[in-house]
């Protein structure tokens, strides 16, 4: 038999240049299973409608939730199975949202509740109009990487940079993140992570770890087998793990280039950022970071209860001043059935739940500390300042002055590029949202309600 698995997204997106891993593994065990199976990175629009599968699987996002849903009802009359899983399928709210689409909804899955899956499916046991759907959850925590992981690398094209995971869920609880094994972290084995390093194409590799460098001795391990393949790696990390100079000095023996950060706010200090003052901190680590020959991207989130109108200045200002390689900055974002979303709906502050809004470049939701005029204004100033000309040229000058003409800085001035780009794109769509918030008077009503809530 046969299954089609899609990433779908929307406008230019970061997931065809990096590889999304969860489909592949879902390939690996459909095919040990002795299925044909087939992994699209595409557009709604793009989606083959007409195939020849048995089953057409679809990993869903929030803001590509209404598009999974049209291709999931026109699937369906056409007599597929359809399984709709991923991050919006986390809690119940959405998976009964998603009830009347699809045939069966996976929260989470383990290859063994997969392999039953099929068996189902190939035996006749669980055809396609299912009511109601099977909802598959992987309450154990049992998701294992197949050991032919490695198999799925053939899968890239050319401009595809590899994914190499080295753990299973994420540490931190933050409340605005949907993470699968959210609070849990688990890690590979040092020389399976490593053979898939090896086996990966080209000189460029991405790991896939929520927070790379928490466990210290896994880390070191892990970067002393890897130093020998010359690799030229991206990882993303937090502030806390980089602050340790002994993990760090590591990262760079191992082949880490690129540092992804994220710091999301300076108003207010994460768990994750450690235990000093969190500026100063960054600062000292940018140093170390660059006397080490690596670059740092720090990511930001605009708009959390801790912020108000003059956070967007002081988040530019410590851009400006902190030598960072690369920045980037998303709204909040109150992805369904996360702590965040209950405790903003329960609060009558969310007037938008039209989840192709769930972007990061809309605002659905009224912030704590301003207004949401002054959400917008404030972000499309700051992404505006930030990627200005001049600071762009400076960005490439010193880019290529730090770390000469080669990959390094091709990458940095690339995605620098891109950001440029997308502050135009983001810009554009805030002025409209802004101008349907205004025109709908969703805003208005929300706050009344609000208001009587908590009278």
């Amino acid at each position: 038999m046969k299954i089609d698995l899609y990433h779908l997204y929307r406008g230019v997106h970061f997931s065809k240049l990096a590889y999304p891993i969860a489909l592949d593994v879902l390939r690996v065990w459909a095919e040990s299973k002795g299925w044909k199976a087939h992994v699209s990175i595409c557009k709604e629009a793009q989606v083959d409608l007409a195939t020849d599968a048995d089953v057409v699987g679809i990993s869903v996002y929030s803001q590509t939730a209404p598009a999974a849903y049209r291709v999931s009802e026109m699937l369906q009359r056409r007599g597929k199975v359809v399984i709709l899983g991923g991050p919006h399928f986390r809690g119940p709210t959405t998976q009964a949202e998603a009830a009347r689409y699809c045939d069966v909804i996976v929260s989470s899955i383990c290859e063994e509740q997969m392999g039953n899956l099929l068996d189902l499916i190939e035996d006749g046991r669980l055809g396609p109009g299912r009511r109601p759907p099977v909802v598959i959850s992987d309450g154990e925590n049992r998701f294992r990487y197949p050991d032919n992981f490695y198999q799925s690398l053939r899968s890239r094209r050319w401009y595809q940079i590899p994914t190499i995971p080295t753990s299973v869920g994420c540490p931190y609880d933050c409340d605005f993140c949907a993470a699968y094994m959210q609070g849990k972290y688990r890690l590979r084995e040092v020389d399976t992570v490593v053979s898939e390093m090896a086996y990966a194409p080209g000189s460029l590799a991405l790991i896939c770890d929520a927070t790379f460098g928490l466990h210290k001795k896994f880390t070191i391990d892990l970067m002393r087998a890897m130093a020998p393949l010359k690799k030229k790696i991206g990882v993303e990390t937090t502030l806390a793990r980089l602050k340790d100079q002994e993990v760090l000095g590591a990262m760079a023996a191992g082949g880490v280039k690129w540092l992804v950060v994220g710091i999301e706010t300076l108003t207010s200090k994460l768990r994750k950022h450690g235990s000093s003052e969190l500026e100063s901190s960054l600062k000292d680590v940018l140093r170390r970071v660059h006397d080490l020959g690596m670059m740092m991207q720090g990511n930001f989130i605009c708009g959390m209860d801790c912020d108000g109108p003059d956070s967007f200045e002081q988040i530019y200002e410590f851009y400006d001043g902190s030598g960072l390689d690369g920045i980037m900055m998303g709204i909040l974002t109150p992805y369904p059935d996360t702590a965040l979303f209950r405790q903003l709906n329960g609060e009558g502050r969310i007037f938008d739940t039209n989840w192709e809004h769930y972007d990061c470049h809309h605002v659905v939701y009224r912030p704590r500390n301003m207004t949401v005029d002054e959400l917008i204004e404030g972000y499309i100033w700051l992404y505006r300042e930030v990627r200005k000309r001049r600071s762009l040229f400076r960005e490439v000058v010193e880019g290529i002055w730090k770390h000469g003409p080669g990959i390094e800085a091709s990458v940095l001035i690339a995605n620098n590029l891109y950001q440029k780009f997308d502050s135009i794109k983001k810009a554009q769509l805030l002025r409209k949202n802004q101008l349907e918030i205004a025109q709908s008077g969703l805003l208005a009503e929300r706050a009344e309600q609000a208001r009587l809530h908590v009278a």
